[in-house]
């Protein structure tokens, strides 16, 4: 007995709370010292030596998952963080770290699930509830702890993952080999990226193999919804655009014609993500129940959203389907980019919803910063969409011009015109209470209705001039009230200056926002009739709404307001204010008339249902899809002789030849385009640049970008490593490389750019912008080898910083503003 007790180790000492043997206290002790010396390789080693000898020490693990993590060696920090994780089940902070992790390789999906099953075991953590509230930007962790409470039990559990191997466990190799890359010795970082090209095929074939979405022989529509998800972060309750997409997508999937799928493009992921098609109709019918966005069933709603984005692999996208875009993307900088990774992964042909031009055809209603989302994206469209979807016969007209001035020319057949001229009202709709009229002070039939946001192109001040000349004609008493509702949208200071400016105006107009669906059908029906004096318009969807509800709509003759119209609505002429202001009187005057223009309504106006209109646009795919070619793997081809930047678009107006640079990048490893080109992502960027003569020698200079406050060692790889390229980027350095490259006999120069360092942009931004980046490139250059003039030319504009004259798709000589599109 005394021998058997002398063979047990006595566990004299704690680490941790945790009862551990001198021998395991002395290796712990030493892993320590190292540890804050910043001796990670020998805290490592003393790490390893205590838990050899005892495996089950929790917080050991996670320390030497620290000391390896320092040195980069982020495979094995994942390993030892994993075992921390399973020798203590319901502990929190291995799986905190694991996300510390990833989110530093770049890789927030795999950070985001780990801090979620952080939470799962510690709900109240701060560290967890600070990431994810940070990320998910909705404020403090308080704010953070409440949502949680609203979110169902299950959605912090764990995904639940396969044995088999599959395409995600080659994705995730792949991770593990970009986060090792800026680690290895150059010799061994093209071994790095071979394997990673074979493991790139892996994935090819492990997807084909696993099962894709199949709906037989129905046809597969994806539509993108990345605008309305982006409008519910901000607002609730949905106007014009967000209405046409909540109605003709869930009619969509009613109808189960075709084979439906919904995603976004979360600029925080760039990436297309899922949304199930039981989570988008939820959000839509709550979004339309009432104002309300502090509610908690919205909250909680949205947050489950959230999470589910930030926690969600990739969308597998139907082979073939087509990516159909009912909103607006205008804003979102990476966009094309990943359309273009659709078409070359999937087959997917890419068609927008063009509601109207404004930003173009009446850019002087828009903001500026707004005009350039715009322009960027009419480039991207015109150079990516395989068809068109449009609203109105006028919008088909002034698609076509801006296309022929941007330099396209659109076959008029993939351009489909689907009206919508569609049913606005809801049978199941609980209509409010009248007495709400007299809460807004309001009588039935005492006042007229204008359904509008409040920006400068929906002509408010000429309803306001108009209705100060009837007070003054007639008095107050004689002139019905003018209710203007919608929300504050730009350009409007003249609007409230002018009702601001006037006591008779103020007291005879009322202004309403954020009203329930049933708040605005008792507005519609009680109202004397509506007035829609617009400047411009793709469609115009109250005039729409006032048909539906029986009542007569005056409204301008501009753009496409008489296709809504048609034969029911009284016109005055765009602008004209005395028009306008006769047709007002008239109405207001005149009970006959009015009534006789109503029955009319009642009698002979039919909207279409939204299944008619999810129809017409489904079947204008089907015959799209009975001529569409397989889609060729074209590489866009540059301009010999010229200056290509990697930059934001910051013009507001458009020119003939107008073009991107952004159409080089290809994969998924850059960020959106900056003022000064674009960042590269820890994994690397690609350029795949078309020439048009194969065979033949080019010169190519290309600017590269150091990364702030670090030295950076950066390869330009070809697929002729003789001709390859590296070198050393000193911190916010701008360097040129030059090759000379023949193009492969397509005509093609394929780059790859990679540095061996990176850094989060949060350090130097105070935490405004959370991109892990590296290498950057400004743009570049080519011309034929043999081509001394244009060579000159560029070493001139470098010399005189004039570069910019040889910008690729820039302004003509002599620009002075743009072209006007009318």
């Amino acid at each position: 007995m005394t021998d058997l007790l002398m063979n047990i180790p006595l566990k004299l000492r704690r680490s941790g709370g945790v009862a551990v043997t001198p021998q395991v206290h002395h290796a712990i002790t030493l892993g320590n010292q190292a540890r804050d010396g910043r001796d990670w390789p020998a805290a490592a080693t003393a790490y390893r030596a205590a838990l050899e000898v005892d495996p089950s020490l929790t917080h050991i693990w996670v320390q030497l998952g620290h000391a390896l993590k320092e040195q980069e060696d982020f495979a094995a920090a994942e390993t030892a963080y994993l075992t921390a994780a399973e020798s203590s089940p319901i502990a929190a902070e291995p799986w905190l770290h694991l996300g510390h992790l990833h989110k530093r390789c770049g890789d927030r999906v795999a950070a985001n699930r780990s801090y979620m099953l952080a939470l799962k075991h510690e709900p109240a953590n701060p560290d967890v509830l600070q990431e994810m509230a940070h990320f998910l930007g909705i404020g403090d962790n308080a704010q953070m702890r409440e949502l949680l409470a609203l979110l169902d039990q299950d959605a912090a559990e764990a995904p639940a993952f396969d044995a088999t191997p599959t395409a995600g466990d080659a994705v995730d190799a792949m991770r593990h080999i970009e986060a090792l890359l800026p680690g290895l010795p150059e010799e061994s970082r093209a071994a790095a990226r071979w394997q990673m090209e074979a493991l790139s095929d892996l994935v090819g074939a492990a997807r084909s193999a696993e099962p894709q979405p199949d709906f037989g022989d129905r046809l597969a529509l994806i539509f993108d919804v990345s605008d309305l998800i982006s409008y519910f972060r901000n607002a609730r309750l949905p106007t014009g655009i967000q209405r046409v997409q909540i109605e003709t997508i869930g009619n969509a999937l009613r109808l189960n014609s075709f084979g439906v799928q919904i995603c976004a493009f979360i600029e925080s992921r760039d990436d297309w993500l899922e949304i199930p098609a039981p989570t988008f109709l939820a959000l839509a019918q709550l979004s339309l129940a009432s104002g309300d966005r502090g509610a908690p069933e919205w909250i909680g709603a949205l947050a489950r959203l959230q999470l589910r984005l930030a926690t969600s692999e990739p969308i597998e996208m139907a082979r073939g389907a087509y990516l159909i875009n009912l909103g607006t993307s205008w804003w979102l900088q990476n966009y094309f980019l990943f359309v273009r990774r659709a078409k070359a992964l999937r087959g997917v042909r890419y068609v927008p919803f063009v509601h109207d031009l404004i930003p173009v055809m009446a850019g002087e209603h828009c903001v500026k910063e707004l005009t350039q989302d715009f322009v960027s994206w009419a480039i991207g469209a015109f150079e990516h969409a395989d068809h068109f979807l449009v609203n109105s016969e006028s919008t088909k007209r002034d698609l076509l011009h801006v296309a022929s001035i941007l330099g396209h020319e659109i076959d008029p057949v993939d351009i489909a015109v689907i009206r919508l001229d569609a049913d606005c009202r809801k049978p199941d709709l609980v209509s409010a209470h009248p007495r709400q009229l007299w809460r807004w002070g309001l009588r039935p039939n005492g006042f007229i209705l204008f359904v509008s946001t409040i920006e400068s192109r929906k002509n408010h001040l000429a309803a306001f001039e108009a209705w100060i000349t009837l007070l003054k004609r007639h008095g107050a008493h004689a002139v019905p009230k003018l209710v203007c509702v919608g929300n504050r949208g730009w350009l409007n200071d003249a609007v409230y200056a002018r009702l601001a400016s006037h006591e008779g105006l103020r007291e005879r107009v009322v202004m309403l926002s954020g009203l329930s669906d049933a708040e605005l059908e008792l507005l519609y029906r009680a109202c004397l009739f509506t007035i829609y004096p617009s400047r411009y318009e793709g469609w115009g969807l109250p005039v729409t709404e006032a048909l539906c509800h029986g009542k007569v709509a005056l409204i301008s003759d501009a753009a496409s307001l008489p296709e809504a119209g048609g034969d029911y609505a009284v016109y005055f002429r765009s602008g004209d204010v005395d028009a306008f202001t006769t047709a007002l009187e008239r109405l207001i005057r005149d009970g006959g008339y009015r009534e006789a223009l109503q029955q009319r309504i009642y009698a002979e106006f039919r909207p279409r249902t939204w299944s008619e209109i999810a129809t017409d646009i489904g079947e204008a795919a089907m015959r799209w899809r009975a001529h569409d070619p397989d889609l060729p793997a074209n590489v866009s081809i540059a301009q010999l002789g010229a200056w290509h930047p990697l930059t934001r678009n910051y013009a507001t107006a458009i020119w003939r030849g107008m073009r991107s640079a952004e159409v080089f990048r290809v994969g998924d490893g850059w960020y959106g385009p900056d003022n000064w080109g674009c960042w590269t992502k820890p994994c690397g960027g690609r350029l795949e640049i078309g020439t048009g003569v194969p065979g033949m020698a080019i010169r190519l200079c290309l600017q590269l970008h150091g990364i702030p406050n670090r030295q950076v060692h950066f390869t330009v790889d070809t697929s002729d490593p003789a001709t390859s390229v590296a070198g050393v980027l000193k911190p916010g350095e701008y360097k040129w490389v030059t090759m000379t490259l023949v193009p492969d006999p397509a005509g093609a120069i394929r780059l790859a750019i990679n540095g061996n360092m990176s850094i989060d942009l949060a350090e130097v931004t105070d935490g405004d912008d959370p991109r892990l980046v590296s290498v950057g490139v400004a743009g570049f250059f080519l011309c034929r080898a043999d081509d001394g003039q244009a060579r000159l030319d560029f070493m001139e504009a470098l010399t005189l910083g004039t570069l910019a004259d040889l910008a690729f798709g820039g302004p003509p000589s002599g620009y002075e503003g743009g072209e006007h599109a009318r």
